[in-house]
């Protein structure tokens, strides 16, 4: 097994371990039966895929026992999310799971490996068009209506640098921010649910700079949006509810939200490399660098805390 196949594999099964919890209490505070159904679904395909990456590892001599235990969850019965925001919660997972498992796939050069993979994909890929059709009988699908022209047609028939420049965006660079968009929706609601219950005073610093980030940064995309005529939907924190106990410990949490940092960062990466609008990219870029900043202030607070699972590192060693 080389490094490709060792990294991907614990990267799974770490993420893996971490998400099962999350998606165990979901299913069992969600109150309609369609969205429990798909939970319970996506729960026993996560379930799967860490127990077969940890078969995998341990048959090459990689043995660990898990970072995250059923301890973490303190309460199962204590609805921290509405259903709907739930469902939204479920879009991020799978969206992400399967553009992960997409790009790890393509470097695998394992058999056994990339035909687990494969399975995975295809599962995966069926599990989405399921939530796809969740979202359509509740009625929850955003409309992202585009009012637009053919390039060739706008005012000046010239091809010159400063029309690519002084221009809206165009469909390409308005795709490629929505995931973006939709992860700091996402993170808004978490970071203001587990800032309610965190206990652990560092922490919950941490999760409010995340909550102050993540509406930030969903206010400028949505901004960006609207100034090219494409509607928006935020405002997912209304569907947190007041409760009085945690559901999850300080570490579950903080690594929750410490997992959903690379994520935004590969969605705004993705946005700026498909644009060449260049105050565009300016704007994408301030943007990353603020979530690194945060990523390191994550990092350092995992690690005084004794809550960051590290991966197996090379035995290498620079003289």
């Amino acid at each position: 097994m080389n490094v490709n196949e060792l990294g991907f594999l614990w990267y799974l099964q770490s993420s893996s371990n971490m998400i099962n919890l999350l998606l165990k209490y979901l299913s069992e505070t969600s109150e309609d039966t369609d969205l429990r159904n798909i939970l319970n679904e996506i729960y026993e395909y996560s379930t799967y895929q860490e127990q077969e990456a940890t078969q995998l590892l341990s048959e090459e001599g990689y043995k660990d026992t898990p970072f995250f235990m059923e301890d973490d969850i303190y309460s199962s019965t204590t609805k921290l999310f509405s259903d709907q925001l739930i469902i939204e919660i479920l879009k991020h997972i799978t969206s992400n799971g399967l553009r992960a498992l997409a790009v790890q796939y393509v470097e695998l050069t394992d058999y056994k490996v990339k035909n687990f993979y494969k399975k995975l994909l295809n599962d995966v890929i069926q599990l989405d068009f399921s939530l796809l059709k969740l979202l359509n009988d509740k009625d929850l699908l955003q409309n992202n209506s585009f009012s637009y022209k053919k390039a060739d047609e706008r005012d000046g028939k010239l091809f010159k640098v400063a029309s690519t420049q002084q221009r809206p965006l165009n469909a390409v660079e308005l795709a490629n921010m929505f995931s973006s968009l939709q992860c700091n929706n996402v993170g808004v609601a978490l970071c203001i649910g587990f800032s309610e219950v965190v206990e652990d005073m560092d922490t919950k610093k941490f999760i409010l700079e995340g909550k102050k980030l993540a509406f930030y940064q969903s206010a400028s995309l949505s901004d960006i949006y609207r100034e090219n005529g494409i509607p928006t939907t935020t405002g997912l924190e209304a569907h947190v509810n007041k409760v009085k106990e945690s559901p999850f410990s300080d570490k579950l949490m903080a690594n929750l939200i410490m997992f959903l940092i690379p994520v935004s960062i590969s969605n705004l990466q993705n946005a700026v490399v498909s644009s060449y609008k260049k105050d565009h990219i300016d704007s994408l870029k301030e943007l990353i660098k603020m979530v690194e900043d945060y990523s390191e202030k994550g990092l350092k607070l995992l690690i005084r805390k004794n809550w960051f699972n590290e991966p197996p590192v090379s035995n290498w060693s620079h003289k």
